[in-house]
């Protein structure tokens, strides 16, 4: 029995020994939690159970910060299940590991090499920020950016809902913030599923909501060199290469959306059915919160094909790294186009604004781009074949199951056909992406593996022909 005892200590020791694998199960454990407080009659409006099938999908969807639903949060969940929902929303998008991390600062001033590797891993930390002083930097800014948020925004939800405002306000900044999409506007007289289509008539709701959005999907590490700089400090190259790629998509899809959209009368709430002065401000919304948000100010099934694919191939790129956003990130995105454009004009090294990439980063993140691209293929090509009556009826077109897909891949949640309509396998599958997005696909496979292989074998040369 001892050597029994001492094995399986061993085996979970190695277990836990990896930060990256330790930051999955922490997702993992609270994903678990929320599905079986939300099961409770307590979580739901009317009293009653709810379905695990549906806890799991609403507590991946929470935790990974995402937004797609399968029942409406403003109607099905009561006031305990929004606020299960809302600590969820939360956690997942500072991590669990940088929440931890920030108790034991605050309260113990201490951390272990453990904790400290853990929490390096979750932030992006490479040893260029005392790891004290931006744990506490985080939780700070997250607390301002969300509070000043939520007081705007209850000031303008006040004339609609009242009192009501007051939490109404304050779970959209914090689901702004976090880049999660959940909002409590439906209710049983709209049908729920609403979002912010209300609201076009309100450019500061959109204005501030998107704000928030991309104050989150900046990255932590990014703002906190920006707030130095502004002091004296420099802007490394990282923050200048974040910053002007991230204005290039916001600027470049509100164009975009505007000029696709400007006469789609589809349905009453298209780009085009709104009045002239409000289609700049929910072209820009659009451009925003595709980029891992996952609100909506304008229709989504009635967008034209080519905007569908310009949503997916925003939601794909997504937002920055050690931020509340998902996607590839717009860092991935510059490196791999930096290396076509390179090859393509024989340079020896991928070259960004004179700066020349690491041939081990260029490598990462084309197995970041690889393994994401093949990821949304794959579950696409899963979720159709599941989905073959609603295909063969042609309610849905192929595209909208990408654009499905992605949403959940880069953790958005928009979604065009309607999430509640798909099957519960091709449910599972997206919950598989959620997670996979939030934690990363080449974070994933890592913690499968064991360390680092260190081999003095050298291989021969492969001859191989390309292209």
């Amino acid at each position: 029995m001892p050597l029994l005892r001492v094995k399986n200590k061993s085996r979970i020791e190695k277990l836990l020994s990896n930060p990256v694998r330790l930051i999955i199960i922490s997702f993992l454990i609270v994903i678990l939690a929320g599905t079986v407080l939300l099961t409770f009659p307590f979580a739901s409006s009317t009293g009653n159970w709810t379905s695990p099938a549906i806890t799991l999908f609403t507590s991946t969807s929470a935790t990974c910060v995402t937004g797609l639903v399968v029942v409406d949060t403003g109607s099905y969940w009561s006031g305990a299940g929004q606020t299960i929902i809302l600590l969820m929303i939360q956690i997942g998008g500072l991590g669990l590991a940088t929440i931890a991390g920030a108790f034991y600062t605050f309260f113990f001033k201490i951390h272990s090499w453990r904790q400290i590797e853990i929490t390096r891993e979750s932030t992006s930390n490479r040893g260029q920020v005392e790891l004290n002083r931006l744990l506490r930097w985080i939780i700070k800014f997250t607390a301002i950016t969300e509070l000043l948020g939520a007081i705007l925004l209850i000031w303008r939800f006040w004339p609609y809902y009242g009192r009501d405002a007051i939490w109404k306000g304050f779970f959209q900044a914090v689901s702004a913030f976090c880049n999660a999409g959940f909002d409590l506007h439906g209710n049983k007289l709209n049908g729920g599923f609403v979002s912010l289509t209300g609201f076009n008539h309100d450019p500061i709701v959109l204005m501030v909501t998107a704000a928030l959005i991309v104050a989150g999907g900046l990255g932590f590490m990014v703002w906190l060199n920006v707030i130095s700089h502004l002091k004296g400090s420099k802007l490394i190259f990282h923050s200048r290469l974040v910053l002007r790629v991230t204005a290039i998509l916001i600027i470049g899809g509100t164009v975009f959306y505007w000029l696709l959209e400007f006469r789609n009368t589809n349905s009453a709430i298209s780009l085009g059915s709104l009045p002239w002065y409000q289609q700049p401000f929910a072209a820009l919304f659009q451009s925003v919160t595709t980029r891992t948000a996952g609100f909506n100010s304008i229709d989504q099934l009635t967008l034209a094909d080519s905007s569908k694919f310009l949503t997916v191939i925003l939601m794909f790129i997504g937002a920055a790294p050690a931020s509340t956003g998902g996607g590839i990130k717009v860092t991935t995105m510059a490196a791999v186009a930096s290396g076509i454009v390179s090859d393509i004009r024989r340079k020896p090294s991928a070259i960004i604004s004179r700066h020349y990439i690491k041939k081990s980063t260029a490598r990462r993140a084309s197995t970041i781009f690889v393994l994401s691209m093949l990821i949304v293929v794959v579950a696409s090509v899963l979720i159709s074949i599941v989905e073959q009556d609603i295909l063969r009826q042609e309610q849905i077109p192929f595209l909208d199951i990408v654009l499905e897909v992605t949403s959940a891949f880069g953790t958005v949640g928009l979604t065009s056909i309607g999430t509640p309509i798909l099957h519960l396998t091709s449910r599972l599958i997206l919950v598989f992406c959620m997670f996979l997005g939030r934690v990363g696909p080449v974070a994933f496979a890592l913690s499968l593996t064991g360390t680092e292989e260190q081999t003095q074998v050298v291989y021969p040369e492969a001859g191989i022909l390309l292209g």
